[in-house]
């Protein structure tokens, strides 16, 4: 299993929330800022099976202008 982080503007972020929902993936968004300017940005947090990061990737990338997306392994889940 895979966590997706993918920070990105918030103009994009409504956008690929869409898009990540009408492919059945379920994604959590977090408004964040941060650089120079502290414009606002969302983080979007998704968590796939390892044959499904791909299809997460391709949607991100082509849905946003710019976008910073980090991939990161789960030792474990649970749905409580």
């Amino acid at each position: 299993m895979k966590l997706i982080l993918c920070i990105l503007r918030e103009e994009d972020a409504n956008r690929l929330i869409d898009r990540l929902v009408d492919a059945e993936f379920r994604a959590t968004r977090i408004p964040t800022s941060g650089g120079f300017l502290k414009r606002g940005n969302s983080t979007i947090v998704v968590g796939v099976e390892d044959h499904l990061v791909e299809s997460v990737l391709t949607l991100t990338r082509d849905t946003a202008t710019h976008a910073n997306v980090y991939v990161l392994d789960v030792a474990r889940h649970e749905r409580l």
